[in-house]
């Protein structure tokens, strides 16, 4: 490519953030992008206020409401190569009153099924975020990220592949991945914060094509990102496999 592949992402949160980058950079290994966090607003080193999944979802109506109710056609897409659009699984045992949102066109969650497999989950999610983007398909630059149950499954499976919880199995139906980061060996145990993901980072891409090779919902991902790519970038990333 002639100049960088520009990537936007809607995401719930900063560390999300930083999860997605160093999966594209194991994507996209060789290859100038440029990742630009549309949502949240504001810094992703210093966190932002309309965070979480409820930020997601508003980013979208916005953003749908200002190019005439669906995102294909946006300005986003016009300006971007790729939008990623990331929300947790576990999101789909929620309801819009817990995100504090009253006019939600459709009560479509909850809609979380029983796990395993965690795809029953996912694709109902899937369903109710392209209908937060006005679409009924997946565009060709839309790439939807949904982590089961949510992304932190890929950080442990990234810095602690041993650990006996993700190898005994339904590893994508843990209620709450983040909890064995203080279950690290001593020494090694991190919790969720900005800075202790940064530090993580070049690990976690560095592990990427184990974890994608382990978690569905990473392959999932990887898969339909690689398949959204212009087809210039998928020559070039074709080439490296």
């Amino acid at each position: 490519m002639s100049e960088p592949l520009r990537v936007a992402a809607a995401v719930e949160g900063p560390t999300d953030a930083i999860v997605l980058q160093a999966v594209l950079d194991s994507l996209l290994e060789g290859t100038e992008f440029d990742l630009q966090i549309l949502q949240p607003e504001g810094s992703v080193s210093f966190g932002a206020s309309r965070g979480g999944w409820g930020g997601v979802y508003r980013w979208c109506r916005q953003s749908i409401d200002e190019e005439g109710g669906s995102v294909s056609g946006s300005r986003v897409l016009s300006n971007h190569d790729l939008l990623i659009v990331q929300v947790d699984a576990d999101i789909a045992g929620k309801t819009y009153a817990s995100a504090g949102i009253r006019d939600a066109p459709s009560q479509d969650i909850p809609c979380h099924r029983p796990c395993p497999p965690p795809s029953d989950t996912t694709n109902a999610l899937r369903t109710v975020v392209l209908g937060w983007l006005g679409e009924s398909h997946c565009p060709s630059q839309v790439v939807l990220c949904t982590p089961s149950m949510n992304i932190d499954a890929w950080v442990v499976a990234s810095v602690w592949p041993n650990n006996p919880v993700v190898t005994r199995g339904n590893w994508e139906c843990h209620s709450d991945p983040a909890s064995q980061l203080g279950a690290l060996p001593k020494g090694q145990r991190f919790r969720k914060h900005v800075t202790a993901y940064r530090a993580k980072q070049k690990e976690m891409s560095s592990a990427w094509r184990n974890v994608s090779a382990t978690l569905t919902e990473a392959k999932r991902f990887e898969n339909e990102f690689r398949a959204a790519l212009p087809c210039d970038v998928k020559w070039l990333s074709s080439g490296r496999e």
